[in-house]
Order: C-alpha cells, then sequence, then structure tokens
C-alpha cells in the first residue's frame, strides 16, 4: 500500500516523504497502534544562548479506516533576551484549519502564503531529520 493511502486527506501539502518519515518513527517506537500519539523531535543542544534545531511536536491520531490523521505540528523557539522562554514559534494547528505565526498571530490556514510557508518548513524539517539534528525523539 502507498504510505499516501495511510493518511487521510489534509489541507497542507504534506509531501510522501514527510509521510514516509512519520510512519517510520511511529514504527521505530511500536506506537503504531496507538492513537493518539505525539511525536516530540528534540535537539539536545539547542539553547537560547548557543541556537540550534527548534524542538518541533507533531500530533496525529487513527481514524476508525485505520489511516493517519495530522492533528498539529508546532515548531518552538527561545524568545526574550534577559529571561528567554520555550515558546510557540509556528503552529499549523491541522484540526481546527488555523496557522500561528510569531508575530502575527492566529490565521486561516488556507490565507495566502501559509501554504508556501509550509513547504519551506517542512523541506528544512525532513532535511534536519536526514542530518540527524534531532538526538532526542520521543513519543507521548
Amino acid at each position: 500500500m502507498s504510505v499516501q493511502h495511510l493518511f487521510e486527506p489534509c489541507e497542507l501539502p504534506l509531501s510522501k516523504g514527510l509521510q514516509q518519515a512519520l510512519l517510520t518513527q511511529l514504527e521505530q517506537r511500536s506506537t503504531s497502534n496507538q492513537s493518539p500519539v505525539t511525536l516530540n523531535f528534540r535537539d539536545s543542544t539547542y539553547s537560547a544562548e548557543a541556537g540550534g534545531f527548534h524542538p518541533v511536536e507533531i500530533s496525529l491520531q487513527r481514524t476508525q479506516l485505520g489511516k493517519w490523521k495530522i492533528l498539529y505540528i508546532t515548531d518552538f523557539a527561545y524568545f526574550g533576551n534577559v529571561y528567554p522562554e520555550l515558546e510557540r514559534n509556528v503552529d499549523f494547528d491541522i484540526a481546527s484549519g488555523q496557522a500561528y505565526f510569531s508575530g502575527m498571530g492566529w490565521q486561516d490556514i488556507n490565507t495566502y502564503g501559509v501554504r508556501d510557508f509550509y513547504l519551506l518548513w517542512e523541506s528544512n524539517f525532513l532535511s534536519y531529520l536526514d542530518m540527524e539534528a534531532y538526538d532526542d525523539i520521543k513519543t507521548t
């Protein structure tokens, strides 16, 4: 069965590469039957001082037909100078059809530019996975 047949259609253009990467992570963690499941991707060296690769959280849920549905994709970053805090930087809340960008707030996921930004974000994320930038990947 094609990897695309294992995922519900989505308002964002999820690539086969992302779908395969998520399936691989789910299978490696023996969570392919668990639902919902959240994948947490972390670069253990990421800090406000040194920078690094932003933490990413992706939540998925199994449908009654056994397909995966992505609920949200959230990218976190440090904000603030004196006391930086890890906060939501980008959030594709697919389940509610909204997208959040720091400095811009919430908007409809179909707003002009969201799709293009998503494609860039996904390309970068897949590159970071290929580089093994995330050395701490967990499920919850």
